[in-house]
């Protein structure tokens, strides 16, 4: 399985968008580049001004808001702009806070709505993908899977992200590679064991997604994952925010088969990398 590039999403999220279309408020493309004009505050006045620079100390607030009433729904293109800042200044940062940023994305994903499906499962594969939304650093994806199709172990390079259930359910497996002896991988930045040697990754959460239940992963915590749809198929929301141009995913083989059971070990190995 060939999954995205960063080239990829953005030649997708560009090909159904002729130049000097407006494809969001205050947003055009443009010599096929999409052009931010007024998208922070658009988003901003969709979530009543939720400011997110309290997240670099892991700090949040709920839905409600001071009037104790539900915050209305927002659209992708909101929520997306209302994130923006914080994802520019994550990236930047010498030693960059995901949990909280992370913490922080999850508690205005909830509040967006869930896109309409679009399309009807491609043949073999049994689940596909398309854009919600591309603003770089970040992107917002929607996925339909099949009953008891598989999207098979992969890691997600440069980047972190949360998967979130919109209907169905789907079992999420998440893993981290395990640091070999005498030697200390920045996995953070790309590090990781060679193509063609194996080496051990641990199973630290396994966990069925139903609607408005996430799953999140940073660049080295619960970076690889596993998900298999349910007998009723499922359908998921990803977001994801890159650290580098170089940000993609590589599928790993293995046969699912515990090496080391008690301490929940799996030899695997890189098939693309």
């Amino acid at each position: 399985m060939q999954f995205w590039t960063v080239d990829t999403i953005k030649s997708h999220a560009l090909a159904d968008h002729a130049q000097g279309e407006e494809i969001s408020p205050g947003v055009v493309v443009e010599r096929r580049t999409i052009l931010r004009l007024g998208l922070s505050i658009a988003g901003l006045a969709a979530f009543g001004g939720f400011g997110l620079s309290g997240c670099a100390s892991g700090s949040r607030r709920d839905e409600m808001g001071e009037s104790g009433q539900l915050h209305p729904a927002a659209t992708a293109d909101e929520f997306v702009a209302a994130i923006m800042p914080q994802a520019r200044a994550l990236i930047a940062a010498p030693a960059p806070d995901e949990e909280a940023y992370l913490a922080a994305v999850t508690a205005l994903l909830a509040r967006v709505e869930a896109p309409p499906v679009w399309q009807a499962f491609p043949a073999g594969q049994g689940w596909t993908m398309d854009n919600i939304a591309y603003y770089p650093p970040i992107v917002l994806m929607q996925i339909k899977m099949a009953p008891r199709s598989v999207i098979h172990l992969h890691d997600h390079r440069h980047y972190n992200g949360v998967l979130l259930a919109t209907a169905g359910a789907a079992r999420c497996r998440n893993f981290d590679i395990v640091q070999p002896d005498g030697k200390r991988l920045n996995i953070a930045q790309g590090d990781v064991p060679a193509k063609g040697e194996d080496f051990l990754i641990r199973q630290n959460a396994d966990t069925v997604l139903r609607p408005r239940q996430l799953s999140t992963l940073t660049r080295d915590r619960d970076n690889i994952h596993h998900v298999e749809a349910g007998d009723e198929g499922a359908t998921l929301v990803d977001f994801f925010t890159h650290f580098s141009p170089k940000a993609r995913s590589y599928e790993l083989a293995w046969d699912g088969k515990p090496y080391d059971q008690a301490k929940g070990l799996f030899k695997v190995a890189w098939k693309d990398a």
